[in-house]
């Protein structure tokens, strides 16, 4: 089953930063453990929704948060939705004292939209919701509506929705997942942190089937996206499997070795994009199944 996680940026974080040991998080493995706990096979798409100040003047939070975010879109699958952040003022009537704090206007409107429009084009077989926000219980009752299994994922239970436990397939429990998705590199940074995935002496090599199972997800990704094609940076940046890679360096070097072997064709697409697809081998450089480059 195809599994999409929906991730309240600001939620998740303040989960994160309240009710766990603030582990460094090692998202690639997060979301293959949240597929697993899902019943699912595949990674649809991790999808993060968070506000960003939008002003001139930045704070240095939101500077490590817009550097956070870049690193995050480009591990496989992830999906990163900056939505405008309003600054407002509230003034006492009492007193007059004035208190500035900012409104994320847009991200749980945006992530309820999303979550029952992918829904409704059949996009994905479950959901899985990380905010514990009862705000969000109208999108899970719309997406089991169409046939959705919908799971709701937080730290502990603090912070959780009853509403939302009610109504949900099942509640995962992330605190009971750190031991798999958490990474053992230490920076000293306060944010749910970044990490690649790099053996100790600093290189990198493909396990001895990566081939086969490059050959396999690009097969997965031809039928994902027909009648249109696989973009080559989309594939080596985004697709998201638990059996495949996950570093991009050995993602290309695998490629390139696909590429001599005559095995995958680099191509142009329609629209100018860079393409990949699998060649039948002894077939002259046929491809495996014809693909309308007309087509997006």
């Amino acid at each position: 089953m195809r599994v999409a996680l929906f991730f309240d940026g600001k939620n998740f974080y303040s989960g994160w930063k309240d009710r766990s040991e603030r582990p460094e998080i090692d998202y690639e493995k997060l979301a293959s453990w949240l597929v697993k706990r899902a019943g699912g096979r595949t990674l649809w798409g991790a999808h993060w929704y968070t506000g960003i100040d939008t002003s001139e003047e930045q704070g240095l939070s939101q500077q490590k948060l817009s550097g956070f975010l870049d690193m995050l879109e480009h591990r496989p699958g992830y999906f990163v939705h900056r939505l405008g952040r309003r600054s407002m003022t509230h003034r006492c009537t009492s007193c007059g004292h004035e208190t500035r704090y900012t409104h994320d206007k847009e991200v749980d409107t945006s992530l309820v939209a999303d979550m029952v429009r992918y829904a409704a084009i059949n996009a994905y077989d479950v959901a899985v919701l990380l905010s514990g926000d009862g705000d969000h219980s109208p999108a899970i009752e719309a997406i089991q509506l169409l046939g959705k299994q919908a799971y709701v994922a937080s730290w502990g239970g603090s912070g959780l929705s009853q509403r939302l436990c009610r109504i949900a397939f099942d509640h995962i429990d992330l605190l009971k997942g750190v031991s798999f998705f958490e990474s053992s590199r230490v920076d000293g940074n306060d944010a749910p942190r970044f990490s690649s995935n790099s053996q100790p002496n600093g290189n990198i090599a493909p396990a001895p089937d990566a081939e086969d199972v490059f050959l396999e997800e690009l097969g997965k990704a031809e039928e994902h996206f027909k009648p249109g094609f696989v973009g080559l940076n989309y594939f080596i940046t985004r697709w998201s499997s638990p059996l495949m890679e996950t570093s991009q360096e050995v993602r290309r070097q695998i490629l390139d070795d696909l590429v001599e072997q005559d095995l995958v064709e680099v191509y142009e697409a329609a629209n100018g994009d860079r393409a990949i697809r699998r060649i039948e081998p002894g077939s002259g450089g046929m491809p495996l199944i014809a693909i309308d480059e007309d087509e997006d």
